[in-house]
Parts: structure tokens; C-alpha cells; sequence
């Protein structure tokens, strides 16, 4: 019942935030802002798992340098476990990341200890479960955000463009 109710407010939310977008009053839910000087309000962006392959439903998001961004995670697959991790440096730190993920284990959200190369991360998300993470977008560049559940970084990545 819970998820339910939780599902309906996301629901209402995004229509909420799709009508301000449509008059202007905001960047919406679901992708990306412009990254333009009027788009450095708060926003939600939206990205899922597409079903039991090991990909994000959207490789690339923008945001502008400095906004706040809560991210919205729908864990699309019914049996999968999945987390939306935002690395600080490039693929070495990414590769580091979610090797060390591997010892940590779930209890650790698949990830190190050490969490000096990660800028944001979601909670991990069982099958058909929606999790989010709010945090301040990093200074202008090109961020890479994978999954680090065992096996899946290979294939589960994408890039945050902040302007």
C-alpha cells in the first residue's frame, strides 16, 4: 500500500512539475534542463532501469553547475537489485568504485568505505522499487553515473552534463 501511495505522489508530482515547466515556471521532471541562467532552480530528474537489461533508460542528463537536483531512480526490473551512483573523476574511479563495491556487499550499498570519488548516491533498489537521492550539482564538466551491484558497471552507465 505504501508503494502505491508513493507511486501516485510521484505521479502527481511529475504532472505538477510538467504544467510549471509548460509555463515556464521551471525546468520539469524526467530529463534535462537547458542549463541556462533561468534553469538554476531545483529539479527532478527521472531515469529507470530498462527491465531486466543492465542499462539505464537514459545515458545522459543535464543540469546546470550549482542546482539542486533530486534524482528519482524506478528500479524497472522485477528481480534485479540496482543503485544510481555519480562518480567524481573518469572511468578509473568509476572502475575502482564498483571493484571495491564487490567486498562491501549489500549491506554497503556496493560501495567502498572510501566515498571520496562519489558526489551523490541512491539507496539500493530492489525490483520495481523507486528510490532518490537530492544534491547539489558539481561545477561545470561531464560526470559519469553507474550502477555498482556486481557485473552491472560495464554496461549500466551514463554522463551528467553540467553547464
Amino acid at each position: 500500500m505504501k508503494i502505491w501511495l508513493r507511486m501516485m505522489a510521484v505521479a502527481v508530482l511529475a504532472a505538477l512539475a510538467m504544467m510549471l515547466a509548460a509555463c515556464g515556471g521551471g525546468s520539469g521532471s524526467g530529463g534535462s534542463s537547458s542549463g541556462g541562467g533561468a534553469s538554476s532552480g531545483p529539479v527532478t530528474l527521472e531515469i529507470g532501469s530498462k527491465g531486466e537489461e543492465l542499462a539505464f533508460d537514459k545515458t545522459e542528463l543535464r543540469v546546470a553547475a550549482g542546482q539542486t537536483v533530486t534524482l528519482r531512480f524506478k528500479n524497472n526490473s522485477a528481480v534485479q537489485q540496482h543503485n544510481w551512483i555519480l562518480i567524481k573523476g573518469g572511468d578509473a574511479e568509476a572502475a575502482a568504485i564498483a571493484n571495491a563495491g564487490l567486498s562491501a556487499g549489500p549491506a554497503a550499498n556496493y560501495l567502498p568505505a572510501d566515498k571520496s570519488n562519489i558526489l551523490a548516491e541512491s539507496p539500493l533498489a530492489n525490483g520495481g522499487e523507486t528510490v532518490e537521492v537530492t544534491f547539489t550539482a558539481p561545477a561545470a564538466g561531464t560526470y559519469l553515473y553507474i550502477c555498482t551491484v556486481p557485473g552491472h558497471y560495464p554496461l549500466m552507465q551514463g554522463k551528467l552534463v553540467v553547464n
